[in-house]
């Protein structure tokens, strides 16, 4: 199940209400945030991304470098990575430690110093397989 445009603006809504900051979208409006979203779809339905941990951090990425928000961006692609992966049936790790390298990450991440696919094997080392994947 793949994000959809009003998700992520609810989730980045969320976000600046919670903690704050400039709300409002970038230069292309809300047409940004339906273009870094095909570009996940499009990455998902025709150039074979078929990990969820690539998907994941193809969220991450997107969002993060697309600047489609005012403020928020990095906080929003965080979380609407993790959301990805919990709807797919991902339980994120609980523990300090895990919230601040996922913060730094992030910051790597918008900076152009962590890739979509170095993200995704992060993410699939912090999460680890699913607990209906493992044997009885």
């Amino acid at each position: 199940m793949l994000l959809d445009a009003p998700y992520v603006i609810t989730v980045h809504d969320h976000i600046l209400f919670a903690e704050g900051g400039l709300p409002g979208y970038g230069q292309a409006g809300i047409g940004g945030v339906e273009a870094v979203l095909a570009r996940v779809e499009n990455h998902a339905y025709y150039a074979g991304l078929d990990d969820i941990f690539g998907i994941a951090a193809m969220y991450a990425v997107a969002i993060a470098r697309g600047h489609v928000f005012n403020d928020g961006n990095k906080r929003t692609a965080l979380v609407c990575a993790l959301a990805f992966l919990d709807l797919e049936g991902y339980d994120l790790p609980a523990g300090p430690e895990i919230e601040v390298q996922l913060v730094e990450i992030m910051v790597e991440v918008a900076q152009g110093k962590v890739e979509r696919e170095d993200l995704a094997d992060y993410l699939s080392v912090i999460y680890g397989p699913r607990e209906s994947n493992l044997p009885a």
